[in-house]
C-alpha cells in the first residue's frame, strides 16, 4: 500500500532494540550458566567423589516383638498398682512423699473449698524458754 493511501496514519514505529544484542546477551547468560553447573559439577565431584553414586540401602534389623504380651500388661500393671497404692519417699531431705492415690483423693476432698491451695510448711520448732529457776 502505498503512502498516498494510508493517508494521515501514522506508520509503525521500527524497532529500536538490537535483535543481535539481545541474542549476545541471551547466548551469554546461558553460557554463563552452563559454564556455573559445570564448575560445581567438577567440585562436588573433586571434593566428594561418592556423592554421585547410588546409595546403598542399609537393611535395618527387624523389630523385636513381645513374645507373651498378656505377661508383660500384667507385669505392667502390677507395677503400676503397687506404685500409686504405696508409701515411698520421694526426697527425703525436703520431705516429700509418696501417698497411695486413694489417700491423696480423701486428703483433697476433705479440704473442700481450699484444696488447690498452696500448702503451707508447718512452722520451724522454737525451742521451750526455759524461765526456770537457777
Amino acid at each position: 500500500m502505498p503512502a498516498e493511501e494510508m493517508g494521515n496514519r501514522a506508520r509503525p514505529q521500527p524497532a529500536d532494540i538490537d535483535n543481535r544484542a539481545v541474542l549476545a546477551v541471551v547466548g551469554g547468560f546461558l553460557l554463563f550458566v552452563a559454564a556455573a553447573i559445570a564448575g560445581l559439577l567438577l567440585f562436588m565431584h573433586s571434593q566428594a567423589p561418592d556423592s554421585f553414586s547410588p546409595r546403598v540401602k542399609r537393611q535395618f534389623p527387624s523389630p523385636e516383638l513381645q513374645t507373651s504380651p498378656e505377661v508383660d500388661l500384667a507385669r505392667l500393671t502390677t507395677a503400676q498398682q503397687a506404685r500409686l497404692s504405696g508409701y515411698a519417699w520421694i526426697d527425703r531431705d525436703h520431705d516429700i512423699a509418696r501417698i497411695p492415690i486413694v489417700e491423696a483423693m480423701r486428703l483433697v476432698a476433705q479440704r473442700g473449698a481450699h484444696a488447690y491451695d498452696p500448702i503451707l510448711a508447718p512452722p520451724a520448732a522454737t525451742p521451750a524458754p526455759s524461765g526456770g529457776s537457777p
